[in-house]
């Protein structure tokens, strides 16, 4: 694969529809819109989002009261003492004895104070859906990097398949002339032989060329995992203007990099878990302080004795409830030093975080830097790969003047023709590159890939 780099690439798009594009060539742009709306990582990582907001939601609830109701119904079997008649008639003080009872509560507590564990618990849940968001944002740059350059890739092999093609008529025109020259007996049959071959190489090469092209269509139909890739096919923007505007428009390393920790989701991700590792800290303090709640209850119950005359169920129901209301205060005196390992554990996770951040900002800088020289050489490869096409191109016309003259051996032309064709390629190449590069850049700072 021509482009293959470990950097991040930041892209505009929209992800309110979904994309359906049987007819036509695809944009760059329609490959993205597309991607951020099928693609399985990004729809897992809308899921761990989702999550994340499940939570906080979750956290932002625990300050409300809750609210349980029971219900119980028991029966009793058996044989229970008798003491009125022990006492009164000195008899058998045991009776058979079988009763039911019915019961019915409600209750609520409601926390009054933890310690500040929810308000940290909310604030720590409120970073982690931050630091989600980033990640989404994350796969999003990171697929869109990649429809990049298996885009590019396309047009690459597109432009070499052309420049195939027209050494093919190039040397099928030669063939023609030699045919001529040896009818007209001013050549030897040999020279249409080493035309012959020539043009079979050629074939050869724009045969392989297209094989090589429609490779890579379908390299990019796998990537945005489209069910038929055959009839997938892109469209070419403006490479040119591209072009110009990268070869004026690179911009200084430490310029770029000072936008980039403003703009990447690695660094705003990394910046937000290192606050909810500091939130976490907090909450596992707050085991250090008492808790206070408020509670309350009302229960009444119905009780029914077998063989018995019992009061009825409504007037047992107004006289048996019982109510309830009360502060619970819970004072921690000695937890076997879990909150104590609790506390040590986050501040060892706030330092683990600080590092992550530290590495990864020295991550991004290398890599801004890294994209910065690497567009610098693109340029100057570029400009030189002009300068070798001009040359060559003057060189293969000599050459092709005096082959189909039958002043030049075919040695001659085909060392003419192969220099230019390593020439074309070479610039072609560099143009891709130079284009890919500076538009790494471009995404650095935030700017958008235009098509």
């Amino acid at each position: 694969m021509l482009f293959k780099y470990r950097i991040y690439l930041a892209i505009g798009f929209l992800l309110t529809t979904q994309l359906i594009f049987s007819q036509g060539k695809w944009t760059l742009q329609q490959c993205i819109d597309y991607a951020m709306a099928h693609n399985i990582q990004i729809k897992q990582k809308a899921i761990d989002k989702e999550s994340a907001q499940i939570q906080l939601h979750t956290s932002k609830m625990s300050r409300l009261p809750d609210l349980n109701g029971g219900v119980n119904q028991s029966f009793n079997f058996g044989r229970s003492q008798n003491q009125n008649n022990l006492q009164e008639t000195g008899g058998d003080n045991w009776i058979n004895t079988s009763m039911s009872a019915s019961s019915l509560s409600v209750s609520s507590n409601t926390p009054l104070f933890t310690g500040f564990r929810i308000t940290n618990q909310i604030k720590a849940n409120e970073w982690n859906l931050k630091a989600v968001m980033a990640d989404l944002d994350k796969v999003r740059e990171d697929i869109s990097l990649n429809i990049a350059s298996s885009f590019l890739q396309i047009l690459y092999n597109r432009e070499i398949y052309k420049v195939a093609k027209e050494q093919v008529a190039l040397s099928q025109d030669l063939l023609l002339r030699a045919q001529e020259r040896v009818k007209a007996g001013s050549a030897a049959e040999s020279e249409v032989s080493e035309a012959n071959a020539t043009l079979a190489v050629n074939e050869s090469s724009a045969t392989t060329a297209y094989a090589t092209l429609q490779l890579s269509v379908v390299d990019l139909g796998q990537l945005l995992e489209l069910d038929h890739v055959k009839d997938f096919d892109v469209s070419e923007p403006q490479i040119d203007s591209l072009m110009l505007s990268g070869l004026s428009g690179i911009t200084d390393a430490d310029a770029v990099f000072n936008q980039a920790q403003v703009t990447r989701p690695s660094i705003k991700a990394a910046e937000y878990r290192l606050e909810q590792s500091k939130s976490n800290l907090l909450i596992a303090r707050s085991g250090y302080y008492p808790s206070l709640s408020f509670g309350a209850s009302y229960g009444s119950g119905y009780y029914h004795t077998f063989n018995a005359i019992n009061i009825p169920f409504a007037d047992q129901f107004r006289n048996n409830n019982q109510k309830s209301l009360g502060l619970s205060l819970s004072i921690p005196i000695f937890n076997r030093y879990e909150t104590k390992d609790q506390v040590k554990l986050a501040k060892n996770n706030i330092a683990m975080q600080q590092l992550t951040l530290v590495s990864v900002r020295n991550t991004l800088r290398k890599d801004v830097q890294q994209a910065y020289y690497n567009a610098v050489a693109a340029r100057d490869k570029y400009n030189a790969s002009r300068k070798s096409v001009e040359a060559s191109q003057i060189a293969f016309r000599f050459a092709y003047d005096k082959y189909s003259a039958g002043k030049a051996t075919s040695y001659e032309y085909n060392d003419a023709s192969n220099r230019r064709l390593k020439s074309l390629s070479e610039e072609i190449q560099a143009k891709y590159e130079l284009v890919f590069r500076c538009k790494i850049l471009d995404f650095y700072m935030g700017k958008p890939w235009l098509n």
